[in-house]
This record gives structure tokens, sequence and C-alpha cells, in this order.
């Protein structure tokens, strides 16, 4: 590739592009909000390319992107954690790279260009096991906010003894992991991980969490990693590679010659460089470009990861061209301040813009607008407003020509165009049931990274719609069920599911499904005594109610390897 003129941003790969040959400009901005294009006018410089990583601590947003004519490619390293804000800000690119390529893979409002580009690994010597002293050994941050993460710690901890270190430097982490031979990694929410190439770079044998083809795409399970499904597999793992300390460190080496083939810094630029040769120029300009920079700001907003007046992004949103999810934006920012300033003012100019939609038929029948009004109208104790704008749903549905009404919303309607009106619900909490129906048809289950609270902000997939409906009626079972079942669609929703599942438990003591969820939960949050006891009291219940065969089969398919099984047959009491 011939020489480039690059502007990197917040790009780690900047001494490795130099050193390729290309003319780089670094910028490192510490403002939430960096003018490139002032900056870039400033130094008389001219980019043939726009990189930006992510930063995991205080992101950064550029202003004058569209200014640009050449590529413009965005690092996404938390997409998983942050795809509720960044969707929008994508749109400012021509190009995005992750990870976690699946998770973008399955949208369709993503930039047409999309790639896997993990965090690279550092290159380290290889260390023979027999000079590492740590054979089992862990490094993560342990807070009350990740109580799976802990529960693994005390697991490695109480079975082999394993060294369990936080809060150390980056360099002293690294000499840490090339002093231990097992290293068990941990997923948040089922997304490869930094721990995967800081350990896979030290030599260790990684132990990960199945988490699919994101991760068996940059190692191969079985010859360079082992991988686990849950706590009880993870130390069958264990005990079995300290028994066999050769196999364990010829699996190391073959993971550390993997990222030295493959995943070391000049691998990662000029992986970089490969996928923008490959993009036009096509992101958004003008007005578009200003929304979607203005959404992902107000979603940023919301999300608690920049600081922003909402006053002047409503402000500012109502000088846009009047969209569906421009309306959408102004209404949540109107109903949410007015929520964390306790302002009663606020909650009338919510009041007054929902009257306004109503008289005008503004965008009825969109599911964003409609959604949005009722869920206002909740959280306004307005149920008045709130079936008004599930009503409009209906009515667009009953003229919907395109075939059955609920195609509009497949769990919310159910009937023919032009059928009977269905009964309204008859209390805010079913109302939220039903509108998570209209959302899980669409596509909408979890919350892109969204750290939603039911007390402050407007629902906006069906998940959450499931969490306001249990937060108005926390005895609402059918609710828990809807949201356990949803949860248990996506992964790293076990935290949830323990606590959902202990509530269903308690309410049905006979249902043994319920059980068996609860004990698989458990095992995937490496409580695996308490997992096993309660997985053997759900076989005991099925036993007894003549359904022994069910729960083999139910076990069966959530526990291929039989690991599970293995486990109860030796000890049937589970503890």
């Amino acid at each position: 590739m011939r020489d480039m003129r690059i502007c990197a941003v917040a790009m780690r790969l900047g001494r490795e592009l130099r050193a390729m040959g290309h003319e780089v400009v670094d910028l490192w901005p510490d403002a939430p909000l960096f003018d490139l294009a002032a900056e870039l006018d400033r130094r008389d410089f001219a980019p043939e390319l726009i990189l930006q990583e992510e930063r995991l601590g205080r992101r950064v947003t550029l202003l004058g992107l569209s200014r640009f004519s050449c590529p413009k490619l965005y690092w996404s390293l938390d997409t998983h954690l942050n795809l509720f804000w960044q969707r929008f800000y994508l749109r400012l690119f021509d190009g995005v790279l992750t990870p976690h390529l699946s998770l973008l893979e399955r949208r369709a409002d993503m930039p047409p260009a999309v790639g896997r580009m993990a965090m690279f690994a550092q290159p380290r010597p290889f260390v023979p096991f027999a000079l590492r002293r740590i054979p089992v050994g862990l490094v993560a941050r342990l807070t009350p906010q990740r109580p799976a993460r802990r529960w693994l710690a005390e697991m490695l901890a109480g079975r082999f003894g394993a060294v369990v270190a936080q809060d150390l430097s980056f360099a002293d982490m690294l000499d840490r992991y090339a002093d231990t031979r097992l290293a068990p990694n941990e997923s948040l929410l089922g997304e490869v991980n930094f721990r995967l190439m800081e350990t896979a770079g030290c030599g260790c044998l990684v132990l990960s969490p199945d988490v699919g083809p994101d991760q068996d795409a940059l190692f191969e399970p079985g010859r360079e990693i082992a991988t686990y499904s849950h706590g009880l597999e993870l130390a069958a793992l264990i005990d079995h590679y300290l028994a066999r300390p050769e196999e364990a460190e010829r699996m190391g080496r073959a993971a550390w010659e993997r990222v030295q083939r493959s995943h070391l810094p000049r691998r990662r630029a000029e992986r970089a460089l490969e996928f923008a040769a490959t993009l036009g120029c096509g992101a958004a300009r003008g007005v578009d470009a200003e929304t979607a920079l203005l959404l992902a700001l107000c979603e940023m907003w919301r999300g608690g990861v920049t600081e922003a007046n909402p006053r002047a992004l409503v402000a500012t949103l109502e000088r846009l061209p009047a969209t569906p999810e421009i309306v959408a934006e102004r209404l949540i920012l109107l109903v949410e301040a007015g929520l964390a300033n306790g302002e009663a003012d606020g909650g009338e100019a919510a009041r007054i813009f929902l009257r306004e939609l109503l008289a005008g038929a503004v965008f009825a029948g969109d599911l964003d607008v409609d959604l949005t009004g009722s869920m206002a109208g909740v959280l306004l104790d307005d149920f008045g407003l709130a079936r008004a704008f599930w009503l409009r749903r209906v009515m667009a549905a009953r003229h919907d020509q395109s075939g059955p009404a609920g195609q509009l919303g497949r769990g919310g309607l159910g009937r023919q165009a032009g059928g009977p009106r269905p009964s309204p619900p008859g209390d805010p909490a079913r109302l939220c049931r039903w509108w998570a129906g209209e959302l899980a048809a669409a596509g909408r289950i979890g919350s892109d990274g969204f750290p939603f609270d039911p007390a402050s902000r407007l629902p906006r997939s069906a998940m959450e719609c499931l969490h306001l409906a249990l937060r108005l009626d926390p005895e609402d079972s059918e609710a828990a069920r809807r949201l356990d079942a949803l949860a248990a669609t996506l992964p790293g929703r076990d935290y949830l599911r323990l606590s959902l599942l202990s509530t269903l438990t308690l309410r049905g003591p006979e249902d043994w499904r319920a059980g068996l969820g609860l004990g698989l939960a458990g095992l995937k949050c490496c409580r695996l005594d308490a997992g096993l006891a309660d997985i053997a009291r759900a076989a005991e219940l099925a036993r007894t109610q003549g359904r022994a065969a069910s729960f083999a089969r139910a076990l069966a398919a959530r526990d291929p390897r039989g690991v599970v099984a293995a486990a109860l047959r030796e000890n049937p009491g589970g503890a």
C-alpha cells in the first residue's frame, strides 16, 4: 500500500502506522467534544484516512467529520456496552471494526462496511511452564457491581488455591500472567474481552467462556485455548490440565504462537489499512451528520457516559427536521430531564408535547414514537395518555393492508386487519407487557449496553418494558417469566436470571423447569454447590411428578457435554 496521510485519534497503532512509512498525525483529545476539522485546519493537515479508536474511559466524540471526503474508520472495542449511542455515532463513519462482529452483523442500522478486529496483544517472550510459579491465576477488579466475577474468584481460590489479584499496573499484570500457567477468563456479556489477548500473549493456557464465532476466529478451541459453558465445566477443565501440565503448556504455547502470527500491533495496523482500502466515502453529511451526532450525545447523556444539558439538547433537536427518531428523542429527554430535576414544569412540557403529537397524529403508527408516548404517559402517571398512544398503535395496525395487523408487532396485536379492537390494557404493568411483545416481535430484545433504570428512564426495548412492569407490579409473575425467557436468549444475563428464577421458584415451588433454570444459571455464575443443589431438587420434583424423562431431556439439551449429569450421578444431592 502506498504511503498515506493518516489522522489517528486515540489510536494506539499510530507508532506502527508511522513505522510502515505513513505520515501520521496522532491526536489524543481530552475534551468529550473535539473539533477535528478545526484542529487539522490549524495543523494544515489534509488526511487521506481518519481512524478513531474508542476510548474506554472518557468517551470522545468528534466534530466536523462530515467536512472530510476521505474514508473514516471507527474501531469500536466495547461495542457490547456502548451500542446504545454508537449506533448513531457510527453513521458518521464509512466503516467500523470491532471484536464483536457477530453483534453488528445482525443489525440493519450499521454502516455498510463492518469488519472484525480485536485488541492486540503485547509482544513478550514465551516463559516455559516449569519456570512459572502460579498454577492458576486471575487478575480482575472485584466490585459489588459484578457479583458473578466475585463468585468466580471465590470458586477459583477455594477449589484450586488460585492467586487472584486486582489493581495492578498494566506492566505488573502482564508480568503476573507471564508467571501463571492456567488463566481462567470470564465474559461480562458474552463478548471477546481484553483479558483473552493479555493472557494468550503471555503464553498462559486460557480457559475462556464459549462466546462463539467472535472468539473462535481469534483462537482455535481445543488446540490454542480451552472453552467452557459454565462453572462446573471450568472446574473440570482446571482439574484436567493441572493433572496434565505438558498438555497445558502445549496449548499455551500454541496460543502464544498464534499471537505472534496474527495478533501483534503491526498486524492490527495492517488489518486497519486493508479494511480502509475497501471503504467508500458515503458517511452521513449535512443535516444527517448533525442528526447522528446529536442523537449520539443524547443517548450518551441518558446512559451517564457524558455530561450535557438536556434542555439544550432538546432545543437543538427542535431545530432539526422532524423525523420519528428526532420526535421520540425530544420526548424522551423532556420526560427524563424533568424526572432528574424533580421539576413540575418538565412534566408539563412533556404533557403539552404529548397532546400535540396526539392532536396532529404525528407519525402515528411509528413504533418508536408510539412506544415513547405511551411509556411517557406511564412515567408521568397519566394512564390516559399512555393508553392513547397504545390506541394509535392499534389503529395503525387496523389500517395496515400488508397482511395481518400483527405484522406491526406479532407479540401485541395478533389479529387480522380490520378485526375487532383488542381490549385496552387495564393497568400500566399490563401495558408495559403489551409493548414488550411489540418490541420483541420487532427484534428489539435487549438494551445495547444501556444502563436502564425503570424509575428514571423510558424503556426502548422489550426487556426494559418488562423491567418497568416489574417495578410497577413486583408480583407480576408473567412479566418475570417473560423477562427470564428473553434474558435466556442473550449472553451474560445469568445474574439477572438468578434473581428472576429465585422469585419464580418461591412462588411456584413445584415448577421443576424453573428450578432447573435456576440451578443452571447458578452454575453459569460459578455458584457450583448452590447450582447443583437446585438442579438436584428440580430432578426430584420432576421424578415425583412422573416427569423424570422430561427432566433428563431438558438437562441434556442444556448440558450437551454431560458434565452436570455426571456430577448429579456422583452426588445425587448436588451439594
